[in-house]
Order: C-alpha cells, then sequence, then structure tokens
C-alpha cells in the first residue's frame, strides 16, 4: 500500500524502503491509475524543475518495479510509444500483496482533518559540515513540537527527510507527493561565532509562501541555541497554519463545515473583541460538538467560552460548576490533549482551587511545552498565589516565544505588575488594550493612584460610573481576581479605595492609603 499521506509504501505489512524520486513517480501514477502517462508528463512530475534525459526516467521506473516486487510488470506497465500505466486491479477482486491503493479520493478519506504539514530537511549553507547534526537536531524538535499541538497533523521525520538531497525537487512537489498541506523549509548558516537560522512555511497546494522569518544566536552553545530557537520557529508556525486555514474560502452552507472547521473558526473569534464575538464562538463549538460529541476539544473550548461569558471568577456557583462539568467531559475524552488541561486549570482557579489548577497547568505543559498561551498562564496562576518572581519567568517566557501575542496577554501582565509594586509598567499594560470592561478601568484607576496620578484616577472611576451607574466598585475587584492571599486583595483595594476618594474629592494621599506590598524583588 502506497501510502500519501505518510509518504510510505508498506508491502504484506512490512515498511520498504524507497528513494524520493521513485516515490514522486508512484504517487503521481497512483493519482492517475488506469491511465496512460506519457514519459514526458512524467518528466515533468518528477522533475519539475531541472532537465534530465529519459535515462533517469527509466532508471526510476526500473527501481520502481523492484520496490513492487513480483508483481511489478502487472502494476506498472509500459505501453510501447506512448508511456506508462498503473493498471490496478478492479476494486471487487482480491488485491495483490503489493497492491497501490494511492488515489487522490483514498488520499482524502485518510488524511486527518487537522491541516497538515511536512517539516523538511534544512540546509546547511555554510562552509562548517560539523553543523549537519545541530541542523537535524533542529528539525527534529520542530517536528515533535508541532506534533504536540493536536489541531496540527506533522509527517514522521523519517518520510520528510527521505527527500534529503533532492536539490532539485521543489518543496511544494515534495509536499503533494507527501501528501500535505504546508511544507516548512529552512536554512542553516554560520557567521563567525554567531548562528543565522532562516524558516518558512509554504502552501504545497500552490507553492505560495505564508510567512517567512530569520533567527539568530551564539553558536557556541549549540543545545540552548536549537531549543530556544526552535520554540520560537514552532509558536510562529502554529499561528500562520491556524490563520492559514481560517483565510481559506468557506463552505457555501455551513452545515458543511466540518467539525475541526467548526472549532477553528470558534477559537479565533474567541481570541478577538467585539459585540457578540463571545457568542458566536460559542455557537461554533456547539455545532462542532453536534458533529462529533466525542471531540474533547471542542468541550473544551465551550468551558472556557462559559466561564468567559459567566465572568470567570465572578461568575455564579452553578455557572462555575457547568464548566467544571464540561472540561471534565473534555478530559474524559481527550486526556492527552494539553489545551483540555489547561482550560480545566483555568476553571479550578475560578473555583479559588489553586493547587489543583497548578497541577492541571503543569499537565498541559508536560504534554506541550511549546504552547505560549499555556506559559502565560502559568505566570498568571503563579501570579494569583503571590508567586510573583516566578509568574515573571514564565511570562517572559511566553512573550519570547510570542511576541505578537494576543491582547489578554497585557493584561494578566498588569496584575502581575501592579502586585509587585510597579505602578507604572502595570498601567503601562493596561493601556495597551483600551475599552476592555469595567474591571480594566477600575485596575487602569488604581494604578494612577498608587501613582499619585489623581486626576486620572479620578477620570478613570468617573468612566466607571458612567458606564454601570451605582457599580459597587470593591466588591467587584474582590470577586473578580482570584488571589490566593488576602494581602494581594487588600492591596489592590487599597488603590481602588483611593482613586474613588479623590473621585468624591476626599484628600487622601497615596502614602497615606499604601504600604510597601511586593511579592517579588523589582527587576529592571
Amino acid at each position: 500500500m502506497l501510502d500519501l499521506a505518510r509518504g510510505t509504501l508498506v508491502r504484506s505489512g512490512t515498511p520498504v524502503a524507497i528513494r524520493p524520486k521513485t516515490f514522486l513517480l508512484l504517487s503521481h501514477l497512483a493519482r492517475h491509475r488506469g491511465t496512460v502517462l506519457s514519459k514526458d508528463a512524467l518528466l515533468d512530475a518528477v522533475w519539475p524543475d531541472v532537465t534530465v534525459t529519459e535515462d533517469s526516467l527509466t532508471q526510476c521506473v526500473r527501481d520502481a518495479r523492484r520496490v513492487l516486487g513480483n508483481e511489478a510488470q502487472q502494476l506498472l506497465r509500459t505501453v510501447p510509444r506512448r508511456g506508462y500505466v498503473l493498471a490496478l486491479p478492479d476494486a471487487s477482486a482480491p488485491l495483490p500483496a503489493a497492491s497501490l491503493q494511492a488515489t487522490a479520493q483514498d488520499a482524502a478519506l485518510h488524511r486527518p482533518p487537522e491541516p497538515t504539514v511536512a517539516v523538511l530537511p534544512f540546509k546547511n549553507t555554510g562552509d562548517n559540515s560539523n553543523d549537519g547534526l545541530f541542523i537535524d537536531g533542529i528539525v527534529e524538535e520542530i517536528t515533535n513540537g508541532l506534533a504536540r499541538f493536536k489541531t496540527v497533523a506533522v509527517i514522521a521525520r523519517n518520510s520528510a527527510f527521505a527527500y534529503r538531497g533532492e536539490p532539485g525537487t521543489a518543496g511544494a512537489t515534495i509536499g503533494k507527493a507527501l501528501g500535505v498541506e504546508f511544507v516548512v523549509e529552512g536554512s542553516v548558516r554560520r557567521l563567525g561565532p554567531r548562528l543565522s537560522i532562516a524558516a518558512s512555511l509554504s502552501d504545497a497546494r500552490d507553492g505560495l509562501r505564508l510567512w517567512g522569518e530569520t533567527f539568530s544566536g551564539d553558536g557556541s552553545d549549540l543545545f540552548a541555541l536549537s531549543e530556544t530557537i526552535a520554540y520560537r520557529i514552532i509558536s510562529r508556525l502554529v499561528a500562520n497554519i491556524e490563520g492559514a486555514v481560517l483565510h481559506r474560502p468557506a463552505a457555501s452552507a455551513p452545515e458543511s463545515i466540518d467539525a475541526f472547521e467548526h472549532l477553528t473558526r470558534g477559537i479565533a473569534l474567541l481570541r478577538s473583541y467585539g459585540d457578540g464575538v463571545n457568542e458566536r464562538a460559542r455557537a461554533h463549538f456547539l455545532r462542532a460538538i453536534a458533529l462529533d460529541e466525542r471531540y474533547g476539544l471542542a468541550h473544551a473550548y465551550l468551558a472556557l467560552t462559559d466561564l468567559i461569558i459567566t465572568g470567570y471568577g465572578g461568575a455564579p456557583r452553578e455557572a462555575l460548576a457547568a464548566c467544571r462539568d464540561r472540561a471534565q467531559t473534555a478530559l474524559t475524552l481527550a486526556p492527552e490533549e494539553a489545551r483540555c488541561h489547561r482550560i480545566m486549570g483555568m476553571v479550578l482557579l475560578c473555583y479559588r482551587e489553586h493547587a489543583a489548577a497548578e497541577q492541571h497547568l503543569r499537565r498541559s505543559l508536560d504534554l506541550n511545552p511549546y504552547d505560549a498561551d499555556t506559559l502565560m498562564q502559568m505566570g498568571y496562576l503563579l501570579t494569583m498565589r503571590g508567586r510573583g518572581e516566578e509568574a515573571l519567568e514564565w511570562m517572559d517566557r511566553a512573550v519570547r516565544l510570542n511576541p505578537i501575542h494576543p491582547q489578554w496577554y497585557h493584561y494578566d501582565r498588569s496584575i502581575l505588575f501592579y502586585a509587585a509594586g510597579e505602578y507604572r509598567r502595570a498601567a503601562e499594560e493596561l493601556a495597551c488594550i483600551p475599552g476592555c470592561g469595567v474591571l480594566h478601568d477600575v485596575r487602569l484607576a488604581a494604578c494612577y493612584a498608587m501613582l499619585g496620578m489623581r486626576t486620572k484616577a479620578a477620570a478613570q472611576i468617573r468612566q466607571v460610573f458612567e458606564a454601570s451607574p451605582g457599580l459597587p466598585i470593591e466588591d467587584v475587584v474582590k470577586t473578580q481576581l482570584e488571589f490566593e492571599r488576602d494581602e494581594d486583595v487588600e492591596h489592590l483595594v487599597r488603590g481602588v479605595q483611593l482613586a474613588l476618594d479623590w473621585f468624591h474629592g476626599d484628600d487622601v494621599s497615596a502614602s497615606e492609603r499604601s504600604a510597601p506590598c511586593s511579592s517579588f524583588p523589582k527587576k529592571r
């Protein structure tokens, strides 16, 4: 069996070693089985970017018959003065041991619903041949890392590496032969003590380049460099692959969109801001579950959406219980899906079950240490537990992996900086995300108050009351954030109360209201 999705040939249950060009030839013939293909057509398909003689095709056909075994002459036939044909038996007849069940339709039926990607060997464009193992290590790290994201299906390393040493074959051509939608390519060049690593993502259907970036670092510590750069490349790739899938034309009717696409569109809406986006995301997750009731990740994101809609830690107890039940369903269905553990951690944090929440987040990172969102969420959890120094390390790592990050990263970092007594940095983070609700405005007022900025603090409180007249602001602050320590709650309440006093005209100074309260030494 020729498996176009995995790039392998299996005979009688045993994998058969096959050369890249031979695989390309058989793949092309399999997609046109029963049709006589001319030699020129085969030359164009197998060697699209270079000129070769018919001798190359003859040798490739000979090698194809060798790997097919005893049935070779029956399967791969020469048609005099016309070309070659792959003559597979009738579907109702018994199949010989080495039959090639590999049409484009077969590949589509067996292709996973997730976008498929192959990470091809990176090229060494420098003069140092000793960098070869390091380069292969980066590619393997990227391949393994992408595989941790269950929304991306990655071709096995051995299949992708079968195309090493094929400089005349374009990445898109190899991608088509492997039956994938996306191809990752790259090169590494040593420039004195530094290494420059270029990576790119292309659509295998048309060869269009979707993303490209160059990374560099100190080449003296190859292990640390490979890990750091691989993490950054993985983060960019996942975002760009998911983005490319979302920007493809949608099916004509919503009913024809499969469960995975509903999940992906729901996640994109959940990451955006605007009226009704959470409710629209929820509808997509419900549709995904209706199409596949055992879709664990869809259940998890439905739990997260309901958590957001009902107010996170300020949600009614019955709403939190429903979110917890839904998150547990997700874990039962997909216990090895990292994001299911992350979302359960968020639900448990809103329950104020801090230790259990941390356990699930650490399990999520065990399953997928490359997910920047989980790294940021761990930082937020540790902030809530009063462990600011650890929290900053996790958050900084998340930002390094995902510098073009969602807006909520700013929100979580602002809470950390306020808890640390770094009110200016907290205000700067909040200023990056204006118009994000009452709690945002209240916390910005607290930052201004602790900085002694009386006019700005009072103006923020006025803005809150104009939007929500009579709002019990102090109660909102106490219930919405999930601090484990009373002193952290009191610290935030002091800033809010000072802003309220200034709004009402009381002459109270920041120094009178505030006392030193830093959960970790300041870092610059």
